[in-house]
């Protein structure tokens, strides 16, 4: 629909109406945003007064991220509300205060939106002020649940939710209802809850969803199961929570020709199959998912951003198993610009590579500090595991044990299974090189059972590895016939780490893994396998920049 003259009232509503739900499900199928600007100032050149117009104005400049634009249309919007009377034909002087309240909540979740918190306070208190005064119940409860988004990261907030829910569901609101709940189970998520008791949870909100046909909750909450079991450490279950949501049409389509909606969640969603994908080494795979992305977002629309990060993860993985740290630390800017905590662990991670230990210790420190201010618990335990390998790295193995010990501890109290088996690795290498290889093996153990199910490929690698370099280490005390099995089997473990280490392109680790079978031949007087593993492990040393003494020699 494009209007080259004037228009009637009812072709304008249309128009709008139609372009509204596109931006809502589907943004690349509505106009790009400066046609779409163009065609509503040519709407309200002809009818200044047009409210609908300066709304649609509104959410095509939130499109572009526009604060100012967004912000002159919003008030624009209510403004013409409140003149032409539109809302008090309706609802006799009541619509008057309507239409003012409404405008100031509107504004703080504007602010919020743009991260202009103090801002966003204000007008929500001017909101809850107006409301009080007219005793407009559904006007407070928008209001409470906006109170919470803005104290989120105070410890009492949840509070402030339960009352929300209670409250939502007694004034019959499931959809505030319904994200109250949401909310609450992330935040339960976050604090370590148990997950059947948040699956629980997320079960009764479906059941609302069902009732009330909120197909975008449903959608919602399917991306929110996946977050959880990612978050967790189940990457199977996560994974199929994402292709479920893929595989489910969504219940209203939006028009005759939309199948689909693209909505955040949907977003949410391929991006954690891109990266489930790439964890697996299935590159292609991840690179065809980011594809899809790509097109169904496209790089203006707002949730393109999502993508954008996963994409440069995932290029930075490959990247630093690849041994390439200069790539890897020319894409540390990309990805600190769009999650800030997120890329200064990469800077220190690629310091680390580097061996420029005091740089990447210093970083490490200060993110530490921010982390554990603004409670991010996943990331203190992985700047802990950082910290921990500088050590040992360092010649300290003492030293980091300690440092292990705290993670570990952490990772049990918020139940993430997936980084304490991470630990539980890294405190096995520890008393590998502290000379008590019998327990180091008992540890892994222990450990590896969750690894090999929904680990990452290069995490089991590194398992299979570390078993087989105990296993060595323990045989030294055996007696001939005993000891030569050991070693058997110590090749076997190494000849399954090799081929996860191939799937992820990991060359620098392959290395290790043949130079370490050729030493082990030799002890088994093997002479040609020694000579097959010696030579692929020289034309890796060619092709391979050498840092340092290799750690095998430990």
């Amino acid at each position: 629909v494009s209007c080259s003259g004037p228009l009637s009232q009812k072709q304008a509503e249309f128009f709008l109406s139609q372009q509204a739900s596109l931006l809502k499900n589907d943004e690349t199928k509505a106009l790009t945003p400066a046609s779409l600007q163009k065609e509503l100032n040519n709407l309200l050149k002809f009818n200044p007064d047009f409210a609908e117009a300066h709304y649609l104005s509104y959410l095509n400049n939130l499109r572009v991220q526009d604060v100012f634009s967004s912000t002159h249309s919003l008030l624009h919007y209510f403004d013409r509300l409140i003149l032409t009377g539109a809302e008090s034909k309706s609802n006799g002087e009541e619509g008057y205060g309507r239409s003012l309240r409404y405008a100031a909540l509107n504004l703080a979740a504007l602010h919020c939106r743009f991260g202009h918190y103090q801002q966003a306070e204000l007008a929500l208190q001017e909101a809850i002020r107006i409301a009080q005064e007219s005793n407009d119940h559904v006007c407070l409860q928008h209001c409470l649940s906006w109170l919470y988004v803005l104290g989120q990261k105070r410890s009492d907030s949840y509070v402030l939710l339960e009352h929300s829910v209670k409250k939502a569901v007694h004034f019959g609101l499931p959809y505030l209802a319904s994200l109250g709940i949401q909310s609450l189970v992330q935040q339960r998520a976050f604090a370590g809850k148990t997950a059947n008791k948040l699956m629980d949870a997320l079960k009764d909100s479906d059941l609302l969803h069902w009732k009330h046909s909120l197909s975008e909750l449903i959608d919602i909450s399917i991306a929110q199961k996946t977050a959880i079991w990612r978050l967790y450490g189940r990457s199977t279950m996560a994974l199929q929570q994402a292709q479920m949501l893929l595989s489910m049409n969504s219940l209203e389509s939006v028009n005759a020709g939309v199948q689909q909606n693209n909505t955040e969640s949907f977003a949410v969603a391929l991006c954690h199959l891109a990266e489930l994908h790439a964890e697996q080494g299935c590159f292609a795979a991840a690179s065809e998912v980011l594809k899809h992305l790509k097109e169904r977002f496209p790089p203006n629309s707002q949730h393109a951003q999502l993508w954008m990060l996963c994409d440069q993860k995932i290029q930075f993985d490959r990247a630093m198993n690849d041994g390439k740290y200069h790539l890897a630390d020319s894409l540390v800017t990309g990805i600190t610009a769009l999650n800030s905590i997120e890329g200064v662990y990469r800077k220190a991670i690629v310091l680390q590579a580097q061996n420029q230990m005091s740089e990447a210790h210093k970083l490490l420190q200060k993110l530490l500090i921010h982390c554990q201010k603004i409670r991010n618990t996943e990331m203190v335990i992985s700047v802990l595991l950082s910290v921990a390998e500088l050590y040992w790295r360092s010649s300290s193995p003492t030293i980091a044990l300690p440092v292990l010990l705290q993670a570990l501890a952490l990772s049990k109290e918020y139940r993430l299974q997936y980084l304490a088996s991470e630990t539980v690795l890294n405190l096995a290498f520890a008393q590998l090189i502290l000379g008590i290889p019998e327990q180091a093996l008992s540890l892994l153990h222990m450990a590896i059972e969750p690894i090999l199910a929904d680990g990452a490929v290069l995490d089991k690698g590194r398992a299979m590895f570390l078993v087989a370099k105990c296993q060595v280490a323990s045989a030294a005390s055996y007696d001939p016939l005993k000891k030569a099995e050991a070693l058997e089997a110590a090749i076997e473990n190494l000849n399954e780490a090799k081929n996860y280490f191939a799937k992820v392109d990991c060359k620098e680790q392959i290395r290790d893994v043949v130079y370490f079978q050729a030493r082990l031949y030799h002890t088994l007087g093997k002479t040609q396998e020694r000579n097959r593993c010696a030579m692929l492990f020289r034309q890796l040393h060619q092709e391979l920049p050498s840092h340092g003494v290799p750690l095998i020699n430990h």
